[in-house]
């Protein structure tokens, strides 16, 4: 059985009041990210970097406006 052998590397990202898990993963040369909020993948298109410190700066920033677009728009009830 052949098994996936990625390169890959972890980061936490605190923003605000919340936590975030960060991977960056290589494959087929290119560093692909993936972001996690309290055990809960979040959808992203973040198109694949060169490295992996440009994949986390993608990711962050991601991170960062998705957070602040959150504040800015509050859940109303109907």
């Amino acid at each position: 059985m052949n098994r996936l052998n990625l390169a890959k590397q972890d980061m936490t990202f605190d923003y605000g009041d919340r936590s975030f898990a960060l991977r960056a993963y290589s494959d087929d040369g290119a560093w692909h990210s993936v972001i996690i909020e309290n055990k809960t993948p979040l959808r992203n298109t973040l198109p694949p970097t060169a490295d992996a410190t440009k994949c986390f700066a993608a990711a962050v920033a991601f991170v960062t406006a998705a957070v602040d677009a959150s504040k800015r728009s509050p859940v109303t009830q109907r």
